[in-house]
């Protein structure tokens, strides 16, 4: 009696793997293509990315020098290259940053939708 339960439990569990193996037979990977399966952004959201850029950059530009200087000796620079070289480096970037937060945010809603919308600066935020 005993054989006969443990050999129809088998050939259940048999059945059921044949079952499901030939359910899972079709089924493939599926390919994934971030330029195909993700939605492209809209002309706004890149003009609002824009904006959000510029104001970033209007806000932070003026962290350009300290971080100038933080990348500067994490390079092994000497002290008279950090007390010298490195606020000007720092205070150009700074400027330059800030001209493009506020360059950015004036003609953010006038750019054209194929152009314009990467960044000018790298890295793109400074944060």
């Amino acid at each position: 009696m005993k054989h006969k339960v443990v050999i129809s439990v088998v050939a259940i569990l048999v059945t059921a793997g044949f079952v499901a193996a030939l359910l899972a037979a079709p089924a493939r990977a599926q390919l994934y293509n971030p330029e195909l399966d993700l939605p492209q952004p809209t002309g706004m959201e890149k003009s609002l990315t824009k904006m959000g850029r510029g104001i970033s950059n209007i806000l932070f530009g003026w962290a350009e020098i300290p971080m100038t200087f933080d990348r500067n000796l994490k390079r092994g620079k000497p002290l008279g290259y950090l007390v010298g070289v490195a606020p000007v480096l720092g205070t150009a970037r700074a400027v330059m940053r800030t001209g493009t937060g506020v360059f950015e945010v004036v003609t953010f809603p006038f750019s054209d939708r194929d152009v314009n919308y990467e960044a000018v600066l790298e890295p793109e935020f400074l944060f």
